[in-house]
This record gives C-alpha cells, sequence and structure tokens, in this order.
C-alpha cells in the first residue's frame, strides 16, 4: 500500500481529514509521502524548529532546524529516485512507530560515502520513532543497520568510510 494510502486510511479511520488530522500516525506518513517526493522544505515544515531528532546510526542528533533538515536535505540529494516504503505503522496520538524500507541508486555522496552510482535497496527492518506535540512533529528516532548500509553502498573499509576501493 502508498504511504498516500495509509494517510488517508489513518485520516478515514479518525474521521477527519487530511488538513485537521495531525496526529503522530498521519504526520509520520506524511513526513515519508514529503521525503519520498524530495521536498525537504515540505517535510520540515511538519517538524518544529527544536524539535529532537536521533539518526543515531548516522551519527546525527540534535535540534532538527540544526541537523535534521541537513540530514533530510542530504538523503533527498544522494539519492534522486528515493522511495521510502512503509511496511507498518503503529501507535496513538502522540507517538508512531513506522516500519519502513528505503530504496534508490546513489548519486551523490552520502554519509562520507563517495557516489558510486550504487542501487540502494535496503530489505532491512528500519525503524522510526515519531512523536508529536500540538500538530507537529516534536522528535524523531530513526533506527537501522548501518553496517547493511555500508555493505549496499560497496564500502570495503569500515576505518575508512569514503574509500570504496
Amino acid at each position: 500500500m502508498s504511504i498516500e494510502a495509509q494517510l488517508l486510511s489513518v485520516l478515514q479511520k479518525a474521521g477527519s481529514s487530511p488538513r485537521s488530522q495531525r496526529d503522530a500516525q498521519s504526520l509520520a506518513l506524511e513526513l515519508l509521502e514529503q521525503l519520498g517526493s524530495r521536498d525537504a522544505e515540505g517535510a520540515g515544515a511538519l517538524v518544529v524548529a527544536d524539535a529532537t531528532v536521533d539518526f543515531g546510526p548516522a551519527g546525527t542528533s540534535g535540534n532538527f532546524a540544526q541537523r535534521g533538515a541537513k540530514f533530510f536535505l542530504d538523503l533527498i540529494t544522494a539519492f534522486p529516485d528515493l522511495r521510502m516504503n512503509v511496511r507498518s505503522i503503529m501507535g496513538d496520538s502522540e507517538t508512531a512507530v513506522v516500519e519502513i524500507t528505503v530504496e534508490g541508486t546513489q548519486g551523490a555522496d552520502f554519509l562520507g560515502i563517495h557516489n558510486q552510482e550504487k542501487h540502494l535497496d535496503l530489505d532491512l527492518d528500519q525503524a522510526w520513532v515519531i512523536t508529536a506535540s500540538d500538530g507537529k512533529i516534536a522528535s524523531i528516532q530513526a533506527y537501522w543497520c548501518q553496517n547493511q548500509l555500508y555493505r549496499r553502498l560497496a564500502v570495503k573499509r569500515l576505518d575508512q568510510i569514503s574509500i570504496t576501493g
């Protein structure tokens, strides 16, 4: 099921329109839809500037305005055909846990990994925990296997990430 279809399903269950419903699940799906559409500005508009972000495997944590917005921009720049597929979502009005897979072809350096135009198909469990407050995203925590990301992007040496040969 597409992210858009899942978003509409969540909203229909709540009996409201996309504009009035801003719980954690609908915000999480909308965030992933914006990222999949390569709209970093649209994704950023869903998040309060001082939201806490923790993309632990990438070594990125802090507030959204300083760290999270850059991570999103780097992600959509590095993977021009980025697709974020929701495998499952659960939660309540304040917290959503989303299991996703990420696909795309590397078109620019990402997290210090040189661009080799490798297709990224992370068929691994990736979990994002998103909390909401007052109709906006208040925090994002993301978990994935960084070693598998390195392998998919052909990193040969973990002590020198940018060396790929």
